[in-house]
């Protein structure tokens, strides 16, 4: 509700007709980064698994024991209500409890430069060299 009551009073405001226009375009450049804050603010939010939709890259949190695990990629309910992998694009078998948006960037794959296939590790140090 908050947000709303802001972003109506936000309208209601004008700017001096004599103001320099630096002003107005410094003015709603930082109108847009706040609008853009409030917006990832709610989708951070836990929502119930009930009212998760079909067909969208999810986040999920599920049970485990007494505690609650996220898992680290995206799931999608398809229209017959199974949970998939987005990205390796199989079903898995789960039970989650809340679900928000999957706002994280596909995780990159890993450049293998050796012969082996494998990454080339120093040995010293302890680091991986692509």
């Amino acid at each position: 509700m908050r947000l709303m009551a802001f972003m109506n009073a936000k309208k209601q405001q004008r700017l001096d007709p004599g103001a320099s226009p630096h002003l107005a375009e410094t003015i709603e450049a930082t109108d847009r980064k706040i609008k853009d804050y409030l917006l990832r603010q709610h989708l951070s939010l836990w929502q119930p698994i009930s009212t998760a939709p079909n067909n969208h890259d999810l986040e999920l949190k599920v049970l485990d024991g007494a505690s609650s695990v996220v898992f680290p990629f995206p799931c999608r309910r398809t229209n017959t209500g199974e949970w998939i992998n987005t990205d390796l694009e199989t079903g898995i078998d789960i039970q989650p409890t809340k679900w928000r948006p999957w706002q994280k960037a596909k995780a990159r794959k890993p450049e293998l430069s050796t012969s082996s296939g494998l990454p080339q590790q120093n040995e010293r140090r302890g680091a991986i060299h692509e």
